[in-house]
């Protein structure tokens, strides 16, 4: 049933991100990009940030996208959409410096190296951090993107996420393959 849930989801969360012409029967298949961007956009449906971060209104959710490798293309699809009532803004960043007001930074596995001095500069509340790298959450970011069995799914460090004072929401603890205290 769980399982069944988390496809559901992710296949939902497609159609919203992925144009209707490119889930036709002639297109090409969903890229492991447009996935992740899928389960971006769910994720910040699913996150409670701080008012003192995310004042009520119309303020922008900002996600950024820092490192090397597929460009914020894959992003895209997201730019302009709403959630929570506010607009996505989708942002290409190249340091961590950058990353000032935004709610949202995806991690790029190029930055693996460097992933520590990454997470030490991320500011300490309002930002939440997703990454696709081996071991992500272990390492200190709180949502990580994992492939098994040729599906993608999600750890969460909760306590990194509490310690940045963001709230997640239940529904999405309970499709995570393991979470982290």
């Amino acid at each position: 049933m769980l399982k069944a849930l988390t496809t559901y989801l992710a296949l939902a969360a497609l159609l919203v991100v992925c144009p209707a012409q490119r889930l036709s029967a002639d297109s090409s298949p969903v890229t492991e990009q447009q996935v992740k961007a899928a389960y971006l956009y769910n994720f910040v449906k699913f996150v409670e940030w701080p008012a003192s971060v995310l004042p009520a209104g119309t303020t922008p959710l900002t996600i950024a996208l820092l490192g090397k490798g597929a460009g914020s293309e894959w992003l895209e699809g997201l730019s302009g959409r709403q959630v929570k009532g506010r607009r996505v803004v989708v942002r290409q960043i190249t340091r961590v410096e950058e990353c000032a007001g935004c709610q949202v930074i995806f991690i790029q596995p190029s930055e693996r190296t460097r992933l520590k001095e990454i997470l030490r500069g991320v500011p300490s509340t309002g930002v939440l951090t997703v990454s696709d790298i081996k071991n992500f959450c272990s390492l200190g970011g709180m949502i990580g993107l994992v492939t098994r069995n040729d599906k993608m799914q999600f750890e969460v460090n909760l306590g990194a996420a509490e310690r940045a004072g963001l709230r997640l929401s239940s529904q999405m603890l309970k499709l995570a393959l393991s979470i982290v205290e």
